[in-house]
């Protein structure tokens, strides 16, 4: 008989690492996206768009890792589930015609509630992803009055949202094999 414990703990650091690659990989995509825009040039395609999907996997990951089972873990990775969904009908969209401004929205939305439902205080790196949906509301905000100035400015708030899933990304990526779910 499969011994069930070491097959669930070797599923959950494969969705560890998944989900750490996705969030440093959409971070780095919004990063780079940025730097680009800042020096004067033109949005690259899809950067954008492909984000909220990977950071959906990233929330996904962080509630299942360092949450224990229950109500509000399981909100959380439905919130990160439907981040990733409707991220990918943006980016699908994109590739196909014109991106779907509320497929984003959903994927922006359930991925900031998703966040803010993460223990603040919990394991790492809850804590840091927790403080990137506190710091969502008002980066986009600082990011708009930016824009007034000049609308490359826009993008200072999200080169730091982007730095900020770096970190995320990589913290998941160090954590030690075996170590993935708080169950």
């Amino acid at each position: 008989m499969p011994n069930t414990a070491a097959a669930e703990t070797g599923g959950a650091a494969w969705l560890v690492r998944l989900g750490a690659v996705a969030a440093f990989m959409g971070g780095l995509g919004w990063t780079v996206k940025g730097v680009v825009i800042l020096a004067g040039g033109d949005q690259p395609p899809l950067l954008f768009e492909l984000a909220p999907a990977l950071f959906g996997v990233g929330l996904l990951s962080i509630a299942y890792s360092t949450m224990r089972p229950g109500r509000r873990r399981t909100v959380a990775l439905e919130l990160g589930a439907t981040a990733t969904i409707a991220g990918l009908a943006a980016l699908v969209s994109d590739v196909v015609g014109e991106v779907a401004g509320w497929a984003l929205a959903i994927s922006s939305v359930a991925l900031l509630i998703g966040l803010l439902m993460l223990a603040r205080n919990g394991r790492w790196p809850a804590p840091v992803a927790w403080w990137i949906g506190v710091a969502l509301v008002p980066a986009f905000l600082v990011g708009g009055l930016l824009s007034e100035i000049d609308e490359r400015l826009l993008e200072i708030p999200l080169i730091c949202v982007g730095i900020a899933w770096m970190t995320v990304g990589w913290a998941g990526l160090r954590q030690p094999e075996g170590s993935p779910a708080a169950h």
